[in-house]
């Protein structure tokens, strides 16, 4: 793909966000709406003469510039579409991230490259879930978080959050961490159909990806920066599959017994002290720990609302 078709912007193109377009339907059916208004007050007025037909006939022409402009956009849309060859990455604004993300859960494999999981066992874990158990389908599901037993990544993971404006107290990377274990553990526990494989790696990363037969999208830590999507098959997407592979095979792939999982469902009881140590991480303070990670699994709380 070429520079000139990343760069190049087509204003119907730019509008493939649902965000705005939102915004640009609910705009022009506003602005319709109000020259429809000033009609009827042109006729309830009673002007008469050269004024009531010079104000009629500008309203009349901008009410039906904004019809031809919506007709011709709705038109645009239903017979060509968005021109899927400019599209290969495109930018995903703050406000369509959740979105995308909801979108991708929707194939039979599933690659998560993050820091704590919050938001990936918040929703895409659970609706992957759903929809290996309603399809009856195998679905394989990769997850690579950082190690927390490195005291590298602790330090840097605790200034990311200070950094966002959050707590940062004592090892917040190992009680995140421990809560995506125990939810990908208990669920793939309790679903025939889901194959789920956990790698802790010596790698901080400064983003977040989610990748699948739809698309992969790389986030950023603060939501309310852009994101990238890329469409699957691209050249885009290859290369941050195939770095998410690399990753895997140099990380330390994690090993449960999954007995210990059966009948649990993602709740507080989900973790006791033997669900804590089931993944070989060393925990100080068995009980802090364990209320921390039953209210982080429980509560599900994540910055993409």
């Amino acid at each position: 793909m070429k520079a000139s078709q990343i760069t190049a912007i087509e204003f119907f193109n730019d509008l493939s966000s649902p965000y705005a377009r939102k915004r640009f339907f609910w705009g022009f059916v506003l602005f319709a709406g109000i020259c429809v208004l000033l009609l009827y007050a042109i006729e309830t007025l009673s002007l008469s003469g050269p004024l009531h037909d010079i104000a009629t006939a500008v309203v009349v022409d901008v009410l039906a510039g904004v019809l031809i402009i919506l007709a011709f956009y709705g038109l645009y849309h239903h017979f060509i579409g968005p021109n899927r060859g400019l599209s290969e990455v495109s930018v995903t604004r703050p406000q369509d991230i959740t979105a995308r993300i909801k979108e991708l859960p929707s194939g039979t494999k599933y690659m998560f490259w993050g820091r704590s999981g919050s938001y990936f066992r918040a929703y895409p874990l659970r609706e992957l879930d759903r929809q290996a158990r309603d399809r009856k389908l195998v679905t394989d599901v990769e997850v690579v978080l950082p190690d927390p037993t490195d005291d590298r990544l602790v330090k840097s993971y605790n200034d990311i959050l200070v950094s966002l404006g959050e707590k940062a107290n004592g090892n917040a990377l190992l009680a995140n961490v421990l809560a995506t274990s125990i939810s990908c553990a208990v669920t793939m526990a309790n679903n025939k159909y889901l194959r789920v494989r956990l790698f802790y790696s010596k790698f901080l990363p400064a983003f977040r990806v989610d990748l699948s037969e739809g698309g992969a999208i790389l986030t950023q830590d603060d939501p309310s920066k852009s994101a990238l999507f890329f469409e699957s098959g691209s050249e885009f997407y290859e290369m941050l599959r195939t770095t998410i592979r690399n990753e895997m095979n140099v990380s330390r792939e994690v090993v449960w017994e999954n007995g210990l999982f059966v009948g649990r469902v993602l709740d507080e009881a989900a973790c006791d002290e033997s669900t804590l140590e089931a993944f070989g991480l060393p925990i100080d303070d068995v009980d802090q720990m364990q209320q921390k990670v039953a209210s982080l699994i429980a509560e599900r709380q994540h910055r993409y609302r």
